[in-house]
């Protein structure tokens, strides 16, 4: 049991940085088409600035 839930954290974990890195092929609706957007920070980055802003700490 120990090692299938280190292997869906992991899974997870990869998960969440695969989605963030292919999110421009995807697009949204509102913007124009691009093939390539500038790629910012990763998931764990961005997460942990909008924590710290959300805080106050930043």
């Amino acid at each position: 049991m120990k090692i299938l839930r280190f292997w869906l954290g992991l899974y997870a974990f990869v998960g969440f940085q695969l989605g963030w890195t292919l999110r421009p092929f995807f697009g949204a609706p509102g913007e124009p088409f691009q093939i390539f957007r500038d790629n910012q920070d990763n998931f764990y980055l961005t997460i942990i600035n909008l924590i710290t802003s959300l805080l106050g700490l930043k």
